[in-house]
């Protein structure tokens, strides 16, 4: 499947929890406009992204990013065994999976074979990806392997169209556009410059990984503001599709925004109530800015443009109505 066609028209065993997220926000958080989304993109000078979730579907992670790691790994270290990259790759696991062997993990053989290694290594990554590690040193031989499928063509990274759009609107504003991600900052790289739209990666002038702190952390996003040269944390919003990371940087005083997907976690009542929600990066557009509707509109007289207008507020008002009024039927 062409990595751009992973979208939330994609059924899954997770579209039950999307679903429900876009219900729930329209009954417990009225639908907020989208001049007022935009108004807070207008309030801050950096926007810092996550990926997983965000700007890619989760789909394209579970079922391709990771799964090719599994099934190529033999292949990979067989192959680029003698290399330096690999072998700094093998010595940064072994010395993790030394460190986790005091909390009972097995140890890897001592035997410098690649026949009696290889076997070793590969169970010991399934046995860190079961457990959805985020060590550096997986993370790291993660994004050597996607890097060779990525310049082979094996991998196409996947970016939402409308995640494209925005990024185009808000260079062309000025803003300065990061990653933080728990992929490393190669596979990041990797992402966005083979992506299914072409290289993206011109947009970003900075991208962070764990190695600044785990995203669930308020010290994290205090390391970020001090390596974008500390600008007030309030002058940066970050888009992610957890919470607990949203709290995070939230804790910091950065403003955010969390992300609704297909396959992203449910969110509570309390949370769809407190944070801003998108199931778009459309809600964060200008609309008066955006590609797709200004066109339509210079098509348009300003008698029929201003008439368009007042129907579409009138629409939008009904339907907030209709919903509320649901509500109370259910009650």
């Amino acid at each position: 499947m062409p990595a751009c066609q992973f979208s939330e028209d994609n059924q899954s065993e997770d579209s039950t929890n999307f679903i429900f997220n876009i219900i729930f926000h329209s009954y417990f958080k009225m639908k907020r406009r989208q001049e007022d989304f935009a108004n807070l993109v207008n309030e801050v000078d950096i926007i810092m992204l996550d990926i997983e979730g965000t700007t890619t579907s989760i789909s394209f992670v579970k079922e391709e990013l990771f799964p090719y790691v599994r099934q190529e790994i033999s292949n990979y270290l067989k192959e680029t065994w003698d290399t330096q990259l690999t072998k700094d790759d093998v010595a940064a696991l072994t010395r993790q999976v030394s460190e986790d062997a005091r909390a009972g993990v097995e140890p890897l053989p001592t035997s410098h074979s690649p026949e009696v290694l290889i076997p070793a290594l590969v169970a010991t990554v399934a046995a860190m990806m079961d457990a959805d590690s985020k060590v550096p040193a997986l993370k790291a031989l993660q994004g050597h392997m996607w890097h060779r499928a990525y310049l082979n063509g094996a991998i196409t990274g996947h970016v939402y169209n409308d995640v494209v759009e925005a990024l185009q609107q808000w260079k062309k504003a000025g803003k300065r556009l990061v990653v933080y991600s728990s992929g490393s900052v190669q596979a990041q790289k990797l992402l966005f410059s083979h992506s299914c739209h072409g290289d993206l990666l011109h947009y970003f002038s900075d991208h962070f990984d764990t190695s600044v702190g785990a995203k669930v952390e308020a010290g994290s996003y205090r390391t970020i503001l001090q390596a974008l040269h500390s600008p007030p944390p309030e002058k940066v919003l970050f888009i992610t599709d957890l919470v607990k990371e949203a709290r995070a940087a939230e804790e910091v005083g950065m403003r955010v925004v969390v992300s609704v997907r297909e396959g992203t976690v449910p969110l509570s009542p309390h949370d769809l109530e407190h944070y801003p929600v998108i199931h778009s990066f459309t809600h964060l557009l200008n609309p008066h800015l955006s590609p797709s509707k200004r066109a339509s509109r210079e098509q348009q007289k300003p008698e029929e443009e201003e008439k368009q207008k007042e129907q579409e507020e009138k629409q939008e008002k009904q339907e907030e109505e209709n919903a509320k009024a649901e509500k109370v039927e259910e009650k």
